[in-house]
């Protein structure tokens, strides 16, 4: 008995009857916790690919009332059109000149202020544990480890009404961001 195996696009569904034209389409989602390969006819993407859609500029949001700034993606043409006043590689020219002028102003005050020594034990800022039941789930900057996720998900309503008393942000299980991020099960429709 022979066996015939015909590779089939995911995109379209279609048989990929030149095994030349056959290829692997890496997908990074932000809905999905790794990288996932589709296979697909090249052509099926081919013309949808140009070098504009490689060039992206990230971006992330400071607000002051939001400690763990959301990133963004946008295309380099699209952050070119945000620059009314002037052009963005002349904007981002004077931006780095002076955000480097200003760390250099302020590594030379440091230097002095503390006669040229590093921070002492005593004047370094104190680790939070956010495993613990008193820190599990609030914001910071850092990744979530296996031992504050597995306590948030098992003590939500805890975790939340703490949160609430400290006049922080909850932790809202319908919230994509919060379900990848806590590895929570998003609710049923």
């Amino acid at each position: 008995m022979a066996r015939i195996e015909i590779k089939v696009s995911d995109l379209s569904g279609e048989p990929i009857r030149d095994e030349g034209q056959a290829a692997r389409l890496i997908v990074e989602h932000p809905g999905f916790p790794e990288p996932i390969g589709l296979d697909i006819s090249a052509q099926e993407v081919a013309p949808h690919l140009s070098e504009q859609a490689t060039r992206f500029v990230v971006l992330s949001l400071e607000e002051p009332d939001n400690p763990n700034p959301q990133r963004y993606v946008m295309a380099e043409e699209e952050f070119d059109r945000l620059f009314e006043a002037g052009d963005s590689t002349s904007v981002l020219d004077q931006a780095l000149t002076n955000q480097q002028e200003e760390a250099e102003r302020t590594r030379g005050r440091r230097g002095r202020r503390q006669g040229g020594r590093r921070q002492t034990a005593s004047r370094r800022r104190e680790r939070i544990d956010y495993t613990s039941p008193e820190h599990a789930g609030e914001p910071h900057r850092g990744t979530i480890s296996e031992a504050e996720r597995l306590y948030v998900q098992e003590h939500l309503d805890e975790v939340n009404e703490r949160l609430r008393q400290k006049g922080m942000r909850e932790i809202d299980p319908s919230d994509l961001t919060m379900i990848e991020r806590y590895g929570l099960q998003p609710p049923e429709l």
